[in-house]
């Protein structure tokens, strides 16, 4: 399979900053209570998905077939 993705520094930026925004929101998602704790370990799983889309994008090509 080929990449279709181009890699540049302002993608690598934005995975990164993906990435690192996850990390401290399940940082205070472990420190909170309640509600709260739920909607942050939600976005925090948002935010990881994101930093990791194109992998989970080659492997939605992959189980399609293309």
């Amino acid at each position: 399979m080929t990449n279709n993705h181009k890699q540049s520094v302002g993608t690598l930026i934005s995975t990164l900053s993906f990435a690192g925004v996850s990390v401290a929101l399940m940082d205070q998602a472990m420190q909170a209570e309640g509600l709260r704790a739920v909607g942050l370990w939600v976005t925090a799983a948002l935010c990881l998905a994101a930093a990791l889309r194109f992998r989970i994008a080659e492997l939605v090509a992959k189980w399609r077939g293309e």
